[in-house]
């Protein structure tokens, strides 16, 4: 079985109930599962996920989850070198200032696994609206999975970030059951 650290952040500005730290607490401690809750902060996230890899025992993925603002499900396939988006996070501070302390290889980072075959397995498991996409979005997500990426790749893992709906658009039950499916197509 593979093992498998998944994340999640709490509450942000517009999001009093963030559904993807709701996940990680919900499937930790099932299986081969641990999970974690990053806070909604670009320095402090990236520890977060330092802290939680140390934590136990090393993962053969790391899944980091997220909520957008959209209807469906987002395969993440890269993280980019920069954070765009001028939002401050929880701790006040913006993407644009932050970027310089990203770390890492240049240029954008890339998921070795195969988003097709899960984007595949997913759709033909009955889930609607899952979709491979190419921005991560330039907030906390995307700073947290280059983090993510640049681990893996130290410990010979692999490492994708998975959007998941507001909880307006899809309820944490359904959310569970995708989550668990999309666990399963990865071996866990």
């Amino acid at each position: 079985m593979t093992s498998i650290l998944i994340t999640g952040f709490g509450a942000f500005e517009g999001v009093d109930e963030n559904p993807s730290g709701a996940l990680a607490r919900r499937f930790d401690g099932q299986g081969p599962v641990r999970g974690a809750v990053l806070p909604v902060e670009f320095r402090a996230s990236a520890a977060s996920l330092d802290e939680a890899l140390a934590s136990g025992p090393e993962p053969s993925i790391i899944l980091c989850l997220g909520v957008h603002p959209g209807p469906g499900y987002r395969l993440e396939r890269r993280a980019g070198p920069t954070l765009g988006l001028e939002r401050p996070d929880n701790a006040g501070e913006r993407g644009d200032v932050v970027s310089g302390a990203m770390g890492g290889p240049e240029g954008d980072l890339v998921t070795g696994l195969d988003l097709d075959e899960l984007l595949e397995t997913l759709s033909s498991g009955g889930v609607d609206s899952v979709y491979i996409s190419e921005d991560a979005g330039g907030y906390v997500c995307e700073r947290v999975y280059r983090h993510a990426l640049v681990r893996a790749g130290e410990r010979g893992a692999e490492a994708l970030f998975f959007h998941v709906p507001p909880l307006a658009e899809v309820p944490i039950e359904a959310q569970a059951e995708v989550l668990h499916s999309l666990l399963a197509a990865m071996g866990a």
